[in-house]
């Protein structure tokens, strides 16, 4: 069977560039980063943190990313009264990406399946803040679930779910514990499954094996 011969090599990250800082010491931060585009689902993640500054919790979320929704977005930003809880901070260099990660103490990933049915695959970003300990909440679009088995190394929550969302960010804000937990299994697996070193090396020895099961007589 062809099916008996398929190999599963995951893509990588250098994880000496993703260094892992411990979540129990984190900001009051919600941070997203993306494309301001329908398949990210941040609007749903304004509604969101409208729900839980009605609830008064205190906390800032920070949007990183420019599309054709800025606008859009601003106006929502607005409409909800969030200015003082809600940044959009337009496209941002890897280094200040990479500095929010470890401020935060959550990343949101609320994609969804948009109306023309664009979709992601499996977001960088969320490899990225699993290997430096940030926790991930996010849906179950395409390989989410792959990597985010919810309550072990993130809180899943349905597509548009609002009400969902906002739980799960506000777990995530108020239980310092269950940061630790999340991020280290996450970092486990990233470890395991995502250092492009390691990677690298099962597809050299999937190809040598391959060399020289074509180089022996039959």
């Amino acid at each position: 069977e062809a099916s008996d011969r398929l190999v599963h090599i995951d893509n990588g990250l250098p994880l000496d560039e993703f260094p892992y800082q411990d979540p129990a010491d984190r900001q009051p931060l919600i941070f997203a980063v993306g494309r301001l585009v329908e398949k990210k689902g941040f609007e749903f993640l304004l509604r969101a943190c409208a729900a839980l500054r009605d609830e008064g919790l205190d906390f800032r979320c920070q949007i990183a990313g420019g599309g054709t929704l800025m606008a859009s977005l601003r106006t929502l930003v607005g409409e909800l009264e969030l200015d003082n809880h809600v940044a959009l901070m337009g496209p941002q260099p890897q280094g200040v990406i990479r500095r929010k990660l470890h401020e935060a103490a959550v990343l949101a990933a609320p994609c969804i399946v948009a109306e023309d049915q664009d979709r992601d695959g499996l977001p960088t970003i969320l490899l990225e803040a699993m290997a430096m300990g940030t926790p991930c909440v996010s849906t179950d679009v395409t390989g989410i679930p792959e990597i985010l088995d919810h309550e072990l190394t993130g809180l899943a929550v349905g597509q548009r779910d609002v009400e969902g969302l906002a739980l799960a960010c506000r777990k995530l804000l108020e239980d310092s514990a269950l940061r630790v937990r999340l991020a280290r299994n996450a970092r486990a697996q990233i470890e395991s499954r995502f250092d492009i070193r390691k990677n690298a090396g099962r597809i050299r020895d999937m190809v040598e094996n391959i060399r020289q099961g074509a180089a022996t007589p039959p």
